[in-house]
């Protein structure tokens, strides 16, 4: 399974830089109506379709129509098409002249790599990204992610001593209230870390009130459960759910009970009359914590074969739960199934969680 990635949407102080200085608009005739086309789709939310009519511009306008190479970033971050981040990235870093826009097309060119790199095992790749981080930092050296980047590509070639030293860096040029300076404090601990799938920053306020977030769980085991009062398949996982929090009640083991449900009021009338157990949450269809965990509700479409990448017509929606995952104590991910093996896969990581502890 590979580790979620940290750059879903550009929210880094990189995306900041870039967007510091609007490029202009396509100079060919077509790419403009082409570009037009897919700011267009974009609003209808339509991202792969936006994703070709971008690459169709930027090909009209000879591989120089910034806006597009811009916007092929952004899709691609957002839908993780680590492919789209590299070609956007590149034409970028060719056609940007100012240094701390070119530190940051570089930047984004290493994250594409570093992330096809991890998806397929392939250090070339990983050996790339770390090449293009150092050329990011080169040019402009306060660019912390990039640091931050860097570190993790190291460690995926198993250079954990120059691994170290970037997080370490990183960790000396950032507050600690931020979230990856407390993973960059892990990382300087456990190196090897940075090459598991970690979960991912995630935050919110149970249905009692109360605030709770990734550092809350540290040193702890938490078992997640996606789950709708639609769902009827969540409702044969309960007991298995009940049974666990029963047995695991004085341990140190964290229930989180994510609800998908788009209905406030039937969420809560279910609660009311059902025994759910641990601290419960309603996400909504595509919620925040739903999409950094990678658990959607969706339409199924049909795909207008005559038009590849056009959506065509919607007939089912399909929800990608109940889903399951475990965390244990040094927040490693693992998709799980309520089944009976899940028990004794508990009762490892809480053992392995004391162990650490009593090191």
């Amino acid at each position: 399974m590979r580790p979620i990635a940290s750059a879903i949407l550009l929210v880094s102080s990189a995306a900041g830089m870039l967007a510091q200085a609007p490029p202009a608009d396509p100079m060919d005739k077509k790419a403009e109506q082409s570009y037009q086309e897919g700011l267009k789709s974009l609003q209808q939310r339509a991202w792969g379709v936006a994703l070709s009519y971008f690459r169709k511009a930027d090909k009209q306008d000879g591989g120089h129509c910034l806006p597009c190479q811009e916007q092929m970033i952004k899709i691609g971050l957002q839908s993780k098409d680590w492919k789209a981040v590299e070609d956007g990235a590149a034409g970028l870093a060719t056609e940007v002249k100012e240094p701390k826009q070119q530190a940051v097309a570089h930047h984004y060119l290493g994250l594409a790599y570093e992330n096809q790199g991890g998806d397929r095992h392939q250090s070339e790749l990983l050996a790339h990204a770390h090449e293009e981080f150092t050329k990011a930092l080169a040019l402009y050296p306060q660019l912390t992610d990039a640091v931050f980047e860097d570190g993790k590509a190291l460690a995926q070639l198993h250079r954990d001593d120059e691994a170290k030293a970037e997080f370490q860096k990183f960790v000396a040029m950032t507050p600690e209230g931020l979230f990856k300076h407390w993973r960059a404090q892990q990382f300087v601990n456990k190196p090897e870390l940075a090459r598991a799938n970690l979960v991912p920053e995630f935050g919110f306020f149970t249905g009692d009130g109360k605030r709770v977030g990734v550092r809350d769980f540290a040193g702890k085991v938490v078992l997640v459960y996606f789950w709708s009062t639609t769902c009827e398949t969540c409702d044969y996982g309960l007991p298995r759910l009940r049974e666990i929090a029963k047995k695991f009640q004085d341990q140190p083991l964290v229930l989180l009970s994510v609800s998908a449900d788009y209905d406030g009021a039937a969420w809560r009338a279910f609660l009311s009359k059902n025994n759910v157990p641990g601290l419960q949450y309603r996400d909504g269809f595509n919620g925040p914590v739903a999409q950094a965990f990678g658990v959607g509700v969706h339409l199924e479409s049909t795909v207008d074969n005559a038009v590849p990448a056009v959506w065509s017509s919607s007939h089912a929606m399909k929800e990608d739960v109940p889903k399951t995952f475990t965390i244990d104590a040094d927040g490693v991910l693992q998709d799980e199934k309520l089944s009976d093996s899940l028990i004794g896969r508990l009762q490892e990581l809480i053992a392995r969680a004391g162990e650490n502890q009593a090191k």
